[in-house]
């Protein structure tokens, strides 16, 4: 059986410096109004039908954040792009976030973020894992800060059952990544895993123990073009899973990320 797998996160459909660092072309975090993510929603919804995509797992969904509108993101893109089985996890819930800047104007404020797997086929949830937080961070700062997070799940397909996985991983905390890899690597082997996807945040190299049985697959091309970065990325059961082909795909500035797919056939 053919897969068509795709990776994204869509950075709330908010495009370039979303993150609120200013880079060094320019992109300056600013509010934007609601027909600016109405239209990045739509694009995205488009792309995964003109691509037939079967499963996607989208890292940085609003699901209810005064920064785009107070929409449900993920719900939206289900209904749109026709992949109706859905699966949220809310990694960060704040009533006020005071970031970025010194205006409030421009503050994301109140924030429930974090991501999701949209699927034809029905999804049942395993396990939704919040990640630790920086301990190098202050305790204040940690209440703003938010979780990063493994999202475990099962595909149930028209030939059996596969166990996913869709992960976002820290960024800007180089120890508390490394503690993130672990994690993920511990969680592909404990829930035997055929299929994870998401964004890692960096590089990375199994170990010894699971590039036995797992691979690591990026491509060619960034993913993450402000950062000229591979940051996005599949990690496959070398058993169970036959890789087709791996692109990048190109979508303008929807997102400051670009999405990964990824054909399959499952043994």
């Amino acid at each position: 059986m053919k897969i068509r797998i795709l990776t994204w996160n869509i950075s709330f459909a908010y495009g370039p410096g979303s993150d609120g660092v200013t880079k060094n072309n320019g992109h300056t975090y600013r509010q934007m109004p609601l027909p600016h993510f109405e239209s990045g929603l739509n694009s995205i919804s488009s792309l995964l039908k003109e691509q037939e995509i079967d499963i996607a797992f989208l890292q940085e969904i609003d699901f209810d954040s005064h920064r785009s509108g107070n929409q449900n993101q993920l719900d939206l893109i289900s209904r749109s792009s026709g992949l109706n089985y859905r699966l949220p996890i809310i990694s960060w819930n704040a009533p006020y976030v005071p970031y970025p800047g010194l205006n409030p104007k421009n503050h994301f404020q109140k924030t429930v973020s974090g991501g999701g797997v949209i699927s034809r086929f029905p999804l049942r949830l395993i396990q939704n894992q919040l990640l630790p937080k920086p301990r190098e961070n202050s305790f204040i700062y940690n209440l703003f800060y938010l979780n990063r997070y493994l999202q475990i799940f099962k595909v149930v397909l028209p030939e059996g059952e596969i166990n996913c996985m869709n992960f976002h991983l820290e960024a800007f905390s180089e120890d508390n990544r490394e503690l993130h890899l672990i994690k993920l690597q511990d969680r592909l082997y404990d829930y035997n895993i055929a299929v994870a996807g998401g964004d890692l945040n960096g590089s990375m190299e199994l170990s010894p123990e699971r590039s036995k049985e797992w691979a690591l697959t990026m491509t060619p091309e960034i993913s993450f073009p402000e950062g000229h970065a591979k940051l996005d990325g599949f990690i496959t059961h070398q058993k169970k899973v036959k890789i087709i082909k791996v692109s990048t795909l190109d979508t303008g500035t929807v997102s400051d990320h670009l999405p990964v797919l990824m054909e399959i056939e499952l043994d």
